[in-house]
C-alpha cells in the first residue's frame, strides 16, 4: 500500500478514536450546554434551576451547594426520577466526498429525530450529626447523552451512535460557621464510560490505496468502526452560604475539573474488505477527557410571607476543550481542533406559598452554548437554550413532601457545515463534506419525594 493510502487509513483510524472521545464532549440531546444534564432537582427544576445554590430548602440542594445542608434539621432524604425528552431532527441534510476522490454525492436517508429519550434517577441524604455539623450524600447522574443514525444516514461517516454516560457519588461534610455564615465540601467519585460507532467507506480507501481493481470504489464497501472505555476519577466541591438578613440568603460554590483518562478504550472495525483487514485490526486506544470546573452565585429573596425571588448566574470553563488529542498503538496522535468557549447560565425565578401544604413555583433561563458555528458536528449540532419551567410541592404529611418540575427548553436551530478538506491524513478527508439544519428542543419531566425523620 502507497503512502498516500497509508496516511488515508492511519487519517480515518485515528479519526474515528478521536470521534469516540469526542463523545465526551458531544451532547446533542442533552438539556444543557455542552454535555452537562440539569436534572438533579424536580424542586430545582420547576423554578429552571434559578436560586439552587442559595435556596436550601431540599437535601437535592447539596449538589448545587452543599453548605445548604445546614438548614436541614435531623434525617432528611429524597429520591428523584427525571425523563429527559430531546428532540434533535434533521431538518436537511446532504454529503459530498472529497474532491480528490472524485468528489461523488453521499446517498443516503435523513433518519430524522436523532435524540433518545431517557431516564435519569438520583438520590440525596442529609443527616445533622451535631448542632453545627451535618453529613451528606448525593448519588446522581450529571453528565451524558445517547443519539443514534442509521446505517444508511447521509452523516454515517461522521456519526451513527453516541454514548456517554456517568454516575457520580459525592460524600458531603457542612459546618455552621456562625447562625448566618456555613460552609459546605464534598469528594466527587465520578465513573465515566463512553461508546461511539460511525461508518466507514472502506471503498475510497481502496481506491486511494489504487484497490480498485478489486471493486472498492467509494461507496461500494461500507463498514463499522466503534470505540469505547470506562475509567474512574476524582473531583471537589466547596460552597458557602451566608444569610446577612432574614429572608436574604447568599449562595456560592465552586466545582472542580474531573480528569478522565479512557486508556482501556478499544478501537475495532467490522466488515473489513480483505484487501484491508491488516490495516483495520482492533487496537488498544487513549484519551483524556475533562468535565469542566464551574462557578456558580446564587439569591433566594424573600419578599414577604409568600413571594420569594430566586437568581443563580454560573460560569463553566468549558475553553478547557481547546483540542482533542488521540493515542493508538501503532499510531502517530491524532489532534483535532475543538476551539470551545466558557459559557453562562443565567436563570431567575419565583415561588409562591399557596398555603401550609403547596408552593407553586417557575423559572426561565439562558443557557449558552460552548461550541462555535465552525466547529459544529453531527454528534453536537449544540445551540444557545431559553429555558421556561413550571414546578409545585405539596406537603402530604409532616415528614413527606411530593415536587413536580416541567421545563420546556427552546433552542436555536443547529447548523453543521462541514469541509472534508484536501489533507488525506486529516480526519474528515474520508468522512466527507456534510451539510445539515437540526431543528433542537427538549421536554423535562421531574419528580421527587422528600422524607424527613
Amino acid at each position: 500500500m502507497g503512502g498516500t493510502a497509508r496516511s488515508c487509513c492511519r487519517g480515518l483510524a485515528a479519526g474515528i478514536a478521536a470521534g469516540a472521545a469526542a463523545l465526551g464532549w458531544s451532547a446533542a440531546p442533552a438539556h444543557a450546554s455542552g454535555y452537562f444534564l440539569r436534572d438533579q432537582s424536580a424542586v430545582g427544576q420547576g423554578s429552571s434551576f434559578a436560586g439552587s445554590t442559595a435556596r436550601a430548602d431540599d437535601p437535592s440542594m447539596q449538589f448545587f451547594n452543599p453548605a445548604s445542608m445546614v438548614r436541614l434539621p435531623g434525617f432528611q432524604t429524597s429520591l428523584v426520577g427525571t425523563y429527559v425528552g430531546p428532540r434533535s431532527e434533521v431538518e436537511s441534510s446532504s454529503g459530498r466526498r472529497a474532491a480528490a476522490l472524485g468528489g461523488s454525492a453521499i446517498l443516503g436517508s435523513t433518519d430524522g429525530d436523532v435524540a433518545q429519550d431517557a431516564f435519569v434517577p438520583a438520590t440525596y441524604t442529609t443527616a445533622q450529626i451535631a448542632p453545627d455539623w451535618w453529613l451528606g450524600l448525593s448519588v446522581n447522574s450529571p453528565w451524558g447523552l445517547i443519539t443514534k443514525t442509521g446505517a444508511g444516514d447521509v452523516a454515517r461517516y461522521h456519526a451513527m451512535t453516541s454514548v456517554l454516560r456517568t454516575f457520580e457519588i459525592a460524600p458531603s461534610v457542612a459546618w455552621k460557621a456562625t447562625p448566618q455564615f456555613s460552609l459546605g465540601a464534598a469528594l466527587i467519585v465520578q465513573h465515566m464510560s463512553a461508546r461511539l460507532s460511525n461508518a466507514v467507506d472502506f471503498g475510497s480507501i481502496g481506491a486511494a490505496a489504487g484497490l480498485g481493481r478489486l471493486g472498492l470504489r467509494p461507496g461500494s464497501a461500507d463498514g463499522i468502526g466503534s470505540v469505547k472505555g470506562d475509567d474512574y476519577s476524582l473531583g471537589w466541591q466547596v460552597g458557602a452560604l451566608w444569610e446577612p438578613h432574614p429572608g436574604t440568603r447568599l449562595g456560592a460554590n465552586f466545582r472542580s475539573a474531573i480528569f478522565q483518562n479512557l486508556d482501556g478504550s478499544w478501537l475495532s472495525f467490522e466488515n473489513v474488505p480483505a484487501a484491508l483487514a491488516n490495516s483495520f485490526r482492533a487496537t488498544r486506544a487513549s484519551t483524556k477527557v475533562t468535565t469542566p470546573e464551574s462557578v456558580t452565585l446564587g439569591l433566594s429573596q424573600a419578599l414577604g410571607n409568600r413571594w420569594t425571588l430566586l437568581s443563580d448566574v454560573s460560569w463553566t470553563n468549558w475553553s478547557r476543550f481547546q483540542e482533542l488529542r488521540i493515542k493508538a498503538d501503532g499510531r502517530a496522535d491524532t489532534v483535532t481542533a475543538e476551539n470551545w468557549r466558557d459559557t453562562i447560565f443565567a436563570s431567575v425565578g419565583a415561588e409562591y406559598q399557596v398555603n401550609d401544604k403547596l408552593r407553586l413555583r417557575t423559572g426561565f433561563a439562558y443557557d449558552q452554548t460552548p461550541v462555535k458555528t465552525a466547529y459544529r458536528t453531527p454528534r453536537l449540532p449544540d445551540t444557545d437554550r431559553y429555558w421556561l419551567s413550571v414546578g409545585a410541592s405539596y406537603k402530604v404529611t409532616e415528614r413527606m413532601e411530593i415536587s413536580a418540575g416541567y421545563s420546556h427548553i427552546f433552542a436555536r436551530d443547529g447548523i453543521v457545515s462541514l469541509s472534508s478538506g484536501s489533507n488525506p491524513g486529516s480526519s474528515d478527508f474520508l468522512r466527507g463534506n456534510l451539510e445539515q439544519r437540526y431543528n433542537n428542543a427538549v421536554d423535562v419531566f421531574a419528580l421527587q419525594a422528600r422524607i424527613a425523620l
